[in-house]
């Protein structure tokens, strides 16, 4: 059941940028215009932007901090019940898989951070995750055929999905992936993204999926080690992150259902950083260089050694690139 700070924000919503008489919002949701005053306050306390003015009411304005009835709204009402929003975690993975650990999942939940204190990707590799300049979020995704999928073309057609929205927020920007998980601006890394599978230790399968996406939008400052590799996507430019998110999560939750489409894979070639160019491949203690020829159906990465000879790798990590 919604309550009436969930109303008040839903109606505000539906006229963003303009104004709403708190007369007519306390008749049409039947409250006492002193409901709507203490629901306002309380909005605004979340962060909610709202203008006040006699005789013409409230106006909406935005909201720079994370919230789930905001999502819930851009995403058309899909996640109600199923957003948890937190300021600070180690880890939005970490809270998804302790929240599998004690509750059955059906549809997908979306757990969101401000700041992350022990962000990682994967291999651990920490990501970056300071507060209030980046996107920091894991979707659990049930999979009721609890087959093993192929997590090669979920995670590359995940890359896709993420990319084809940050594009619709950022028209300006030429947006590239670095095999198998990096978003990439020229030669920085601006965003990962981390696929998990859950297993059922009963029967062997997976039972869920956990997708982990982080991603600096508009972060300035870097530690020292990361400042020459990471960078934001726009330091100047603050958009709506619970607009952003809602878009974001909807594109994932629909490719996770299409994820074999040929026409993915292909749309990850286009967007692929590494082609043609010799590139050093870890796998365990083990390196390999080659020269990327392609990737192909599967998600794999295919190298051309020296010697002429084509190798295909479906996991590793590409640690040095000869731009």
């Amino acid at each position: 059941m919604r309550t009436t700070k969930q109303f008040v924000l839903l109606k505000l919503l539906q006229q963003k940028g303009n104004w709403v008489s708190g007369d007519e919002l306390a008749e049409e949701l039947k409250l006492s215009r002193e409901s709507i005053w203490k629901a306002i306050n309380t909005l605004k306390r979340k962060g909610n932007q709202i203008e006040s003015r006699k005789n013409l009411g409230y106006k909406y304005v935005g909201n720079e901090s994370l919230d789930e009835d905001t999502i819930n709204f851009y995403s058309g009402m899909k996640f109600e019940d199923k957003i948890f929003v937190f300021d600070e975690v180690t880890s939005t993975q970490e809270l998804a898989k302790q929240y599998l650990s004690s509750h059955e999942v059906k549809q997908p939940f979306i757990f969101v951070a401000n700041n992350q204190t022990e962000g990682h990707g994967r291999r651990g590799r920490n990501f970056y995750s300071p507060s209030d300049t980046g996107l920091y979020f894991s979707l659990i995704l049930p999979n009721p055929s609890h087959d093993i999928l192929k997590i090669g073309l979920l995670t590359t057609s995940t890359a896709v999905a993420v990319v084809k929205v940050l594009e619709q927020f950022y028209k300006d920007k030429n947006f590239q992936l670095k095999w198998v998980n990096d978003i990439y601006l020229g030669t920085y890394k601006v965003g990962g993204i981390i696929t998990e599978a859950a297993l059922d230790l009963e029967s062997s399968s997976a039972g869920n999926f956990i997708m982990g996406i982080g991603l600096n939008l508009s972060t300035k400052d870097f530690p020292a080690d990361l400042s020459e590799k990471a960078q934001g996507i726009n330091p100047e430019f603050k958009i709506d992150r619970n607009q952003l998110l809602a878009e974001m999560a909807k594109e994932v939750i629909n490719n996770f259902a299409n994820y074999r489409q040929p026409d993915l894979i292909d749309e990850y070639r286009k967007r692929s950083l590494l082609f043609g160019k010799n590139v050093t491949l870890k796998l365990g203690t083990k390196a390999v260089n080659g020269k990327v020829e392609g990737i192909s159906d599967d998600g794999s990465l295919i190298l051309k050694a020296k010697s002429g000879e084509l190798q295909t790798f479906k996991s590793g990590e590409v640690v040095k690139v000869d731009w």
